[in-house]
């Protein structure tokens, strides 16, 4: 019995370890709430034309912008082969700099350059969710609107969520040490993982299905063996 109970200790210490190196300092439950929304929200616009292009091809093709495989893998990559030594290069790289940047010097996911205790916390949370959300749409309506392929208001789209969703809020932790309520996508899922760890497990393994489709499109749909 007592060694069941230390097992137990030393693995919810090692998940409280693995928790506190993604996401760093103690994260409310507001802004767990607002990772959970920001995210979900581009999970599903990803994830539902991606199931649906799976299902049937009238239904891929009814949807107004392409899924995010389609446009790297078939338009991307086979255009330029060496993007999709990129998209590896990319998971490898954010991987380890999720796992390896000082706790210390990181809030909500958000990788620092000084000490965490001196971040400037911006509140804003729902009306970045909001503004993001708006500004996509936007980009993709201009894009239709100006004559754009489908592929097009792909790029529109999806451009505007990586500037959204990465890039703005990183360069503002990491340069002006100004960290936006919402936690990254890596802490949101550790977080996630501390409370509901079969849907953190699902959502991963999408996640990886799903980078894998892109770096080796169009994996899954290979023929194995003689037919």
């Amino acid at each position: 019995m007592t060694n069941c109970a230390t097992r137990s200790t030393i693995g919810e210490v090692a998940e409280g370890q693995l928790t506190k190196q993604v996401v760093g300092r103690e994260v409310d439950d507001e802004d767990k709430v607002k990772g959970y929304w920001f995210w979900g929200l581009v999970a599903t616009f990803i994830a539902v034309p991606e199931v649906l292009a799976a299902v049937s091809d009238p239904l891929e093709a009814d949807i107004p912008w392409p899924t995010i495989s389609n446009l790297v893998g078939k338009d991307l990559e086979a255009h330029h082969h060496w993007i999709a030594l990129i998209v590896v290069w990319l998971i490898a790289v954010v991987t380890l700099h999720t796992l390896t940047h000082p706790p210390e010097k990181k809030t909500l996911g958000r990788a620092l350059r000084k000490s965490a205790e001196d971040v400037k916390r911006l509140g804003w949370g729902w009306r970045y969710i909001a503004l993001t959300a708006a500004a996509g749409s936007l980009a993709g309506l201009l894009a239709s609107v100006l004559g754009g392929d489908k592929n097009q208001v792909g790029y529109a789209i999806y451009v505007t969520l990586a500037l959204f969703g990465i890039v703005i809020p990183s360069a503002l932790a990491y340069w002006w040490h100004r960290v936006l309520a919402i936690p990254t996508l890596f802490a949101t899922l550790a977080l996630l993982q501390a409370s509901h760890r079969w849907i953190a497990a699902f959502v991963a393994g999408w996640l990886v299905t799903l980078l894998f489709h892109l770096a080796l499109y169009p994996w899954p749909n290979y023929h194995f063996g003689t037919p």
